[in-house]
């Protein structure tokens, strides 16, 4: 891939560039969630490539970084059967049925806040004791309270926060952009005040040079680490 940089010019049209890319992120997003809910392994190994890319662009080192070590630990550190279950062990499904799984950190905040719950009803009997006893017993204690809610014909779709409905705010966008013709590529364009110069890709700034050159940093630091 070309390092140059494209130069401004005034046959570009920056209101097009802006919901272009907004679209491009927003469909990454999407892609995003659709794996977890289906629990698609292979598919969030293909995103978290492009989220690395992202990272790097947006100046997020910390991401990156990380994301780059899962990567490398899936593809050449790791086991294979280590691998293979970080790479498809990332979320969970405890209504079953498809499209229903859920991060697993959102199921890790779903059960710290049963966990604090239970803690705050123990008012003054709440030690360290008592405490650890009801985060080892939490599991158990989860099941008994979902056989309850079937058994009343309570059990709703506990997963997601719920939503809205967005059909207003979907029909008043479309409208917008459809008046606007955001997406009729149109030289010389004016984007919004507040991205007047909005670029036409959002990996423009990626240096492809000094991005090779940081992995391979990394790989021949972690050769070392995990030889």
């Amino acid at each position: 891939m070309e390092e140059s940089e494209p130069a401004s010019s005034e046959s570009d049209d920056y209101l097009y560039n802006y919901h272009r890319n907004k679209l491009v992120y927003s469909l990454i997003l999407f892609e995003l969630t659709d794996a977890i809910k289906e629990g698609d392994g292979d598919r969030l190994f293909d995103i978290y490539k492009m989220a690395l890319l992202l990272y790097k662009v947006g100046g997020h080192h910390k991401y990156a970084y990380i994301t780059l070590l899962s990567l490398v630990k899936i593809a050449a550190i790791l086991p294979q059967s280590s691998a293979h279950e970080m790479k498809w062990n990332r979320s969970v499904n405890k209504h079953g049925g498809k499209g229903n799984n859920i991060p697993l950190d959102l199921k890790m905040e779903q059960l710290n806040k049963q966990l604090k719950t239970l803690w705050r009803g123990l008012g003054a009997n709440l030690s360290q004791k008592s405490a650890q006893r009801m985060a080892s017993s939490l599991e158990s204690l989860e099941l008994v309270m979902d056989s309850v809610d079937n058994d009343c014909n309570c059990a709703g779709q506990a997963g997601y926060r719920a939503k809205g409905k967005p059909e207003e705010a979907v029909q008043q966008l479309v409208k917008d952009l459809i008046e606007k013709d955001v997406f009729d590529y149109q030289p010389g364009r004016e984007g919004h005040p507040s991205f007047p110069k909005f670029p036409s890709s959002l990996l423009h700034t990626l240096n492809y040079r000094d991005f090779h050159k940081w992995i391979t940093g990394l790989l021949k630091e972690w050769d070392s680490i995990y030889r």
